[in-house]
């Protein structure tokens, strides 16, 4: 009787034990957006979309012992932990100046009492390190994380959880697949493209609009292919006794192509440049692909972009004959 009892008494503690755990205070914050300028006041530029490709779909985890960072790094316990003013984290009237105009900028509040998490381990080689990611700041609903180049990565667990992160944000509702974009197959749906991304000349967009464009929905995914296509170094496919596969030539630091290769009785029959990539200081030049299924087609866009313009400018369909060669059934410039 007497272990009977001892026995329910040890179960109820393990019990109540399980419920501190389970209802330990846990939140989750998701991305919002990536802050239009810098701190420094510098113009939008393609490191703002880099940042933008690397943390779509990253969600903060915060709980009383660290923050993780959903496939970046992790915060931990013994991180500082702190509520402090603008003033006494900045230092100076001048960059508290600063930081109140981007935060205004983008109609987040800049309280008078902000909640500061930094992990100060000086640990470089930790991933929170490598990933550019300094203080995270709480201020109203939002969290802030600072970047080394000056601009703001914004996560937010309101309303933008399920506009930004639900299947339908560009580029979460499209399976990722290396024969590339079916978009590109639809010429009706290619010629609404400029005209979807028709920003404002001065280069300032709502972040609505940004969304809304097509070439936002393509940089995304295609990021995402050419990150797997580097990992997988080779990839191949195979069609009666035709091999097709993608090589890289790299032209330049910033500029390369991959091209799609067909193979016939281990001999290259005929290649075809499907995907371009040129980075300059102020603009870039992409061709985005798309191959279907059955190895009988390709699609190619060119697309160029800058701080202020992004549009298609030529659209191609090159059909694939039972020879084993590219040839080229429609080109339209834009």
């Amino acid at each position: 009787m007497k272990r009977k009892f001892l026995l329910n008494i040890v179960l109820f503690f393990i019990q109540s034990l399980n419920i501190v755990y389970a209802t330990e205070p846990l939140e989750k914050w998701y991305f919002y957006k990536v802050s239009k300028n810098t701190v420094l006041g510098g113009e939008p530029t393609f490191e703002r979309e880099n940042l933008i490709y690397r943390y779509w779909q990253t969600k903060l985890t915060i709980t009383d012992k660290e923050v993780v960072i959903d496939k970046a790094c992790t915060i931990p316990e013994g991180a500082t932990n702190e509520i402090v003013t603008p003033l006494s984290y900045w230092k100076s009237p001048e960059l508290v100046d600063k930081y109140q105009k981007i935060f205004s900028e983008e109609k987040i509040p800049l309280e008078n009492q902000i909640h500061i998490i930094k992990n100060d381990l000086n640990d470089k080689g930790s991933p929170c390190s490598k990933q550019d990611l300094t203080a995270l700041i709480k201020t109203g609903n939002f969290m802030v994380f600072m970047t080394e180049p000056g601009y703001i990565i914004i996560f937010s667990k309101n309303l933008e959880k399920d506009r930004l992160s639900s299947a339908t944000y560009r580029g979460l509702n499209q399976p990722l697949n290396l024969l590339g974009h079916p978009m590109l197959s639809d010429k009706k749906n290619v010629k609404k493209i400029n005209k979807e991304c028709d920003y404002p000349d001065d280069g300032y967009y709502e972040y609505d609009s940004y969304n809304k464009c097509p070439l936002t929905e393509l940089g995304i995914y295609f990021a995402s292919v050419i990150n797997k296509l580097d990992a997988e170094k080779e990839y191949s496919f195979e069609n009666n006794k035709d091999k097709f596969y993608f090589t890289k030539n790299q032209i330049k630091e910033f500029e390369y192509e991959i091209y799609l290769n067909i193979e016939k009785n281990n001999k290259i029959i005929d290649r075809l440049p499907i995907y371009k990539e040129n980075i300059l200081e102020s603009a870039a030049f992409i061709q985005y692909y798309y191959i279907d299924k059955k190895l009988k087609n390709v699609w190619l866009l060119n697309y160029y972009g800058d701080d202020s313009i992004h549009h298609v400018t030529k659209w191609r369909h090159y059909k694939i004959d039972n020879t084993g060669h590219f040839k080229l059934l429609e080109s339209r410039s834009y």
